[in-house]
């Protein structure tokens, strides 16, 4: 009984394989080219027709930014793969553009644009003078220079991109990179803002940032990794910003989260990008603390992140 079933199933599995043996490579390039990133990697399992068709570049210049050609151009090294490849090496790691001023690079789930610009692209009050900051080198980083806050009291961070640089109709977070020194102070004032602004308009709201983690016993590293598995099949816990309101202020403070190649991370604020239809906005990303203007030192900035929020 058992052996007539196996034959029975290896005959159908040879019927279905030879039906879409059948089916032209052209078909199913197109059918494959219409899911996403994640699906085409899953058909190309199903049998060797579906992995040469879910392989080729016909389907992985669909995933690909129309203009991610012309992005490539102004890499600083070349960069020379198949169009599945180009996608994998976007995804698991960023190429530098523009001399080294920013990096670029793809979310692997939806084939999203993602950029970082550094800290020598970004507007930083008093960054230009060696007596509050200065530049330096960082084997961390994937930049050449990093700017180490040495001392300032008013304090403030900027850095724009264009929706167009962006892809379409997507949710997008902005976070500002960086770390600190042993000897770091006066980073977590409850007059530290940020956000996401467009055309002068705040979108959604400012919140209290601190650079400091916080040390919160619920929030330690056992913790953060114990919630962060019990809610990994929503993507809840990597996906939402780390704050808590505070008793003593009754307002909200968000924190940073360290990253997997040992950098922190502040999440600023988040937007939405339009239908690409349009002439192109600005969004700015913002960090400030100008009301206290206590001194505030040991900031090493790498940059900021826009990625996909979820």
């Amino acid at each position: 009984m058992e052996s007539t079933m196996k034959q029975a199933r290896k005959e159908y599995e040879e019927q279905v394989s030879g039906g879409v043996q059948r089916i032209p490579e052209e078909c199913l390039e197109k059918a494959i080219g219409l899911t996403s990133p994640a699906d085409a990697c899953r058909a190309s399992a199903v049998s060797a027709a579906f992995r040469s068709a879910a392989d080729s570049d016909a389907v992985w210049e669909r995933f690909l930014p129309p203009d991610c050609d012309a992005m490539l151009e102004r890499a600083v090294h070349v960069v020379d793969s198949s169009k599945k490849d180009l996608f994998m090496e976007l995804s698991d790691e960023h190429v530098l553009l523009d001399d080294g001023k920013r990096s670029f690079g793809l979310h692997r789930s939806t084939g999203a644009k993602c950029y970082m610009l550094s800290a020598s692209e970004l507007a930083i009050a008093w960054g230009k003078i060696d007596l509050y900051w200065r530049e330096r080198l960082d084997p961390d980083s994937r930049f050449p220079m990093v700017a180490e806050l040495i001392s300032v009291c008013w304090f403030s961070i900027f850095g724009v991109i264009n929706s167009r640089e962006l892809s379409p109709s997507t949710h997008y977070a902005a976070y500002l990179v960086f770390k600190l020194t042993h000897d770091a102070s006066g980073l977590s004032s409850r007059s530290q803002i940020s956000y996401v602004e467009v055309g002068g308009q705040v979108v959604g709201s400012a919140r209290t940032a601190s650079f400091h983690p916080c040390n919160r016993a619920s929030c330690s590293g056992a913790a953060i990794e114990e919630a962060s598995s019990s809610t990994m099949s929503n993507n809840c816990a990597v996906n939402q910003p780390h704050e808590h309101k505070e008793e003593d202020e009754g307002g909200i403070v968000r924190y940073p989260r360290e990253r997997v190649d040992g950098w922190l991370e502040l999440e600023m604020g988040d937007f939405h990008t339009g239908t690409g239809d349009d002439a192109g906005v600005d969004f700015r990303m913002e960090l400030h603390e100008f009301e206290e203007l206590q001194w505030k030192k040991g900031l090493i900035l790498e940059g900021i992140e826009i990625r996909p929020k979820n």
